[in-house]
């Protein structure tokens, strides 16, 4: 078994091949609340002239977040539910189309509720990821795993941010090299985590015609609380920052 740095790894990359991760922050937030206020007021909020807690009731916010989560958690069900059928785990050798779905949709959703709850763009001005925002994301799957390290980090990223007014993160904010060791701890976190997870899913991946509601049941049992978790974490920053 690889050590569980790289299993984080290799999944974080297969995950991030997924079409599903492709989040557009502005096409996501014009969508998502433009049935709440003026497109002026979305601009505002796109441009990082403001954030959306400040234009936007909380209790709106949190009604969009849950939408998004359920929504991305049926999606990730039913996926569970195709995957669910024998096969090996192969961590050794290549990560798990289902497992790379499952984090690749906690991903995605990992993106929206940034966004709803008030971050500026992950991606650069291209809309390209580069490596620090992956060690952003990583938190953030650290978060929804319920890493308190990752939590603390991401405290810290925002606590540089809430005094500026930009669209995209700073690179130099994530490049340091004590953000680096963090973001490794986590890293390590996460890939021990996956290793266990993706044991139980295995046994019940065994048994045919069983695995597929026994995958589907698993992944929302996991799916639903790492997302309120991470919802949860974001809209405490929010509260934080409207007071």
């Amino acid at each position: 078994m690889m050590d569980a740095v790289k299993i984080w790894g290799k999944t974080l990359r297969a995950a991030m091949r997924l079409n599903v991760v492709k989040v557009s922050r502005a096409e996501f937030l014009e969508k998502e609340l433009g049935h709440y206020c003026a497109p002026a007021t979305i601009e505002k909020i796109i441009s990082g002239e403001k954030k959306t807690y400040n234009l936007i009731p909380i209790e709106t916010l949190d009604h969009v977040a849950a939408g998004c989560i359920n929504y991305q958690t049926t999606v990730a069900c039913s996926i569970a539910a195709v995957a669910g059928v024998p096969g090996g785990l192969g961590l050794a050798l290549a990560i798990p189309a289902d497992l790379a779905q499952f984090y690749g949709n906690i991903l995605a959703l990992s993106q929206k509720l940034m966004y709803i709850y008030g971050w500026p763009d992950i991606r650069d001005k291209k809309g390209e990821i580069d490596d620090a925002t992956l060690q952003v994301l990583t938190l953030f799957v650290g978060v929804a795993m319920g890493c308190k390290e990752a939590g603390k980090a991401i405290n810290a990223i925002l606590a540089k941010l809430s005094d500026q007014l930009i669209r995209n993160i700073p690179e130099k904010l994530v490049t340091h090299s004590a953000f680096y060791s963090v973001v490794r701890q986590v890293a390590s976190w996460i890939g021990i985590k996956i290793s266990k997870e993706s044991l139980a899913k295995g046994i019940g991946k065994a048994v045919p015609l069983i695995g597929a509601p026994i995958n589907a049941g698993m992944t929302y049992y996991t799916f639903k609380p790492m997302a309120n978790r991470l919802k949860k974490h974001l809209r405490s920053q929010a509260l934080t920052n409207i007071g």
